[in-house]
C-alpha cells in the first residue's frame, strides 16, 4: 500500500465533513440546523436592534432533554432569546429559566453546569449588545467638544452621526448633516419630542450607554436642517433646571447598559410611579412589564390597546421624598397627571397609584387594573 494513502484518505474524509458543514441547512447531531441555533439579544421581540451569538452545545442539549413543565404565568420580561429553527423560539429570564414562547411551558431547573454556561454566555452576549455604563465625568473626557460620533437607537436599530458642541452637565449635540437630521426625526416618528430614548454612543474603540431626547432647542451652528441642538445624558448627568439627574434619562441609560431588568428589584414606590408614567407615555411595554407582577402582566397583554390610545401622559405634581415605605407592604401615591388622547382631548386629574409587594424582600409593583380605571 502506498504510504501516503492513509493520509489522503483521512484528508478526504475531513474535507467532506467540512464541505457538508458549509452547506446551508447543515444538520448537527442535535437534529437542528447548526447555523440557525443562535442567541438573540433585543429589548423586545419588536426591537430592530438585534445582536446574536452561537448557542453552546450544553444549552442546546438542556433544551432538548430538559424537564418541561406547564406554567400559568406569562413569560417574564427578558432581552435574551434562543432560536432553534424558523418557528421555535425560547426566552431566557435573569433567573436562568427557559421558556417556550409558543406553549405555556418552561424549564425551571437546570443542571449547575448549564446554569454556569448560560450565565457566561449571557454576559458575553450583553457585552456585544449593550453599552458600557460610564459617568458624565468619564463621558465628558471621552467625547470632547467638537468630537463626532455615532448614535444608535436601541429600539429601532437606526444610526446617525452627531457632533458634540457644548454642555457642562450633559452633552449638547447636533446631527452632522441634513441626512442625519432626517434619520433622527424618523426615529421620533416624524415629530420632534422630549421623549427619552435608550441609545448607544459608538466611537472607534468604544460603545457607551446613554439617553437622548429629540427636541431641538437653543443654538445650533451646523448647516444640517436641525434648528438648535439636543441633549445626550450619561450616568450622573443632570438637567439645567433641576440640577438633578432626570429619572426618565436614568431609566433609558440603564436600558442601554443592559442593567434595567436587574435594577427593577431595587426601585422605590416613587420610582415605580415614574417608570409607569414614562412607559405609558412612550408606549414602552418592555419598561412597563418589568415593573409589574405576573397578574398585572396578564392584564397588560389583554388591555394594551387601551393604553396605546393614550397619546401623552405627564406627571404634574411632585413625588413624595420621604422613605417611610421601608417596612410597608402597601403604599399609595397620589399625583396629578396631564393626559391626552387624540380621540377625546386633554385633561388633568388626580390619580392614585396603588403600590404593593408580597413581602419586605420582594420588589414593589403597581396595581395596573386600579390605575387603568382612573385613566
Amino acid at each position: 500500500m502506498n504510504r501516503f494513502y492513509p493520509y489522503v484518505l483521512i484528508t478526504t474524509v475531513i474535507g467532506l465533513i467540512l464541505f457538508n458543514m458549509s452547506i446551508p441547512g447543515y444538520v448537527s447531531a442535535f437534529g437542528e440546523k447548526e447555523r440557525t441555533i443562535r442567541y438573540y439579544a433585543q429589548t423586545s421581540l419588536d426591537s430592530q436592534y438585534i445582536s446574536e451569538m452561537r448557542v453552546t452545545k450544553a444549552v442546546i442539549k438542556a433544551i432538548k432533554n430538559g424537564e418541561w413543565v406547564e406554567i400559568s404565568h406569562p413569560v417574564p420580561p427578558t432581552d435574551v432569546y434562543i432560536k432553534l429553527d424558523n418557528d421555535k423560539k425560547y426566552a431566557i429570564d435573569h433567573q436562568m429559566n427557559i421558556y417556550d414562547l409558543k406553549e405555556n411551558k418552561a424549564i425551571l431547573e437546570l443542571p449547575d453546569k448549564v446554569v454556569h454556561q448560560l450565565t457566561k454566555d449571557m454576559k458575553k452576549l450583553y457585552s456585544i449588545h449593550y453599552g458600557d455604563l460610564i459617568t458624565w465625568n468619564e463621558a465628558n473626557s471621552a467625547l470632547p467638544r467638537y468630537s463626532s460620533f455615532t448614535v444608535l437607537d436601541l429600539d429601532t436599530g437606526r444610526t446617525f452621526e452627531v457632533q458634540r458642541r457644548a454642555g457642562s452637565y450633559h452633552a449638547d449635540v447636533q446631527p452632522l448633516t441634513n441626512e442625519d437630521t432626517k434619520i433622527m426625526k424618523e426615529i421620533y416618528r416624524g415629530t420632534w419630542s422630549w421623549d427619552r430614548r435608550a441609545i448607544l454612543i459608538l466611537t472607534q474603540d468604544h460603545k457607551y450607554a446613554a439617553s437622548m431626547h429629540g427636541m431641538p432647542h437653543g443654538k445650533g451652528a451646523l448647516q444640517n436642517g436641525f434648528p438648535g441642538h439636543f441633549c445626550i445624558h450619561f450616568q450622573d448627568s443632570i438637567t439645567h433646571k433641576s440640577r438633578k439627574m432626570d429619572h426618565a434619562h436614568s431609566i433609558m441609560i440603564k436600558k442601554a447598559a443592559g442593567e434595567w431588568l436587574d435594577h427593577t428589584e431595587k426601585l422605590s414606590p416613587a420610582e415605580i410611579v415614574d417608570a409607569t408614567v414614562l412607559s405609558i407615555h412612550q408606549h414602552d411595554w418592555f419598561i412597563l412589564a418589568s415593573v409589574l407582577d405576573d397578574k398585572n402582566r396578564v392584564l397588560l397583554k389583554e388591555k394594551i390597546k387601551f393604553l396605546e390610545e393614550i397619546d401623552l401622559v405627564k406627571r404634574l405634581s411632585d413625588l413624595p421624598a420621604d422613605r417611610d415605605y421601608d417596612t410597608k407592604l402597601y403604599y399609595p401615591i397620589t399625583v396629578k397627571l396631564y393626559i391626552h388622547r387624540d380621540t377625546t382631548g386633554t385633561e388633568s386629574r388626580q390619580v392614585t397609584f396603588q403600590l404593593y409587594r408580597g413581602s419586605i424582600e420582594e420588589p414593589w409593583t403597581v396595581d395596573l387594573d386600579n390605575l387603568m380605571q382612573q385613566l
